[in-house]
């Protein structure tokens, strides 16, 4: 089993936001809406690139708790165990690496979920259900276990999402969600590449990058 380093706290809160503002003409030329995401409240979703670093510190400060992570800190402790061995039985099945630690950032801001190689993962506890919170983190990991390939092949965002949405259902389908992220792009090809390659998920990323 890979060791879980659950981490939260005001300062990660506050750099989360400052960077999830920076990202947003990203985010809108992949077609998410970031307007759905979780901010402070007391910034205003229509001029979020007008505040300054000052302003958002101050915004996350008024209304930090740290009591807030612990059910969710609590769920992941007690449900680890199992769920590190799925998926180390389902990475090891594709030939995906599997990290000794993985360092889970709980917090109320930006997306549902993210990540960071080699082993950094995000969980937005108030994007998500306290049931919904290890398929978030399960999501999010095997983001990290095929990224290298997904870099290496030039893989577009969308495509990436329904590459991982695949894998989901495939190991994991009593945890299973979906996005709608994808839907502007046609998954047919992905979806008949997947199906021929499984378990060979360089090989499906490789084939999906023709």
């Amino acid at each position: 089993m890979s060791k879980l380093n659950i981490r939260y706290s005001e300062k990660f809160d506050i750099q989360r936001v400052i960077d999830i503002i920076k990202k947003i003409d990203w985010f809108v030329e992949n077609k998410y809406n970031y307007k759905n995401f979780s901010f402070p409240k007391a910034l205003d979703k229509e001029k979020l690139k007008s505040y300054s670093d000052e302003e958002i510190k101050n915004a996350v400060i008024a209304e930090y708790k740290e009591d807030s992570y612990k059910d969710y800190e609590k769920i992941l402790v007690d449900n680890w165990e199992k769920v590190s061995k799925e998926l180390k039985f389902a990475f090891l099945k594709s030939c995906l690496p599997y990290q000794d630690e993985y360092i889970i950032y709980l917090t109320r801001y930006g997306t549902g979920g993210s990540y960071n190689l080699p082993n950094i993962v995000v969980s937005n506890i108030q994007y998500s259900s306290k049931e919904k919170v290890l398929q978030i983190i399960i999501h999010e990991i095997t983001h990290l276990a095929i990224e290298e390939n997904i870099i290496k092949y030039e893989i577009g965002q969308a495509q990436k999402e329904r590459i991982v949405d695949l894998f989901f259902i495939k190991n994991f389908p009593r945890r299973v969600f979906t996005q709608n992220v994808y839907m502007s792009i046609d998954t047919e090809k992905i979806d008949e590449i997947f199906d021929a390659n499984f378990p060979n998920m360089k090989e499906i990323i490789e084939r999906t990058s023709k």
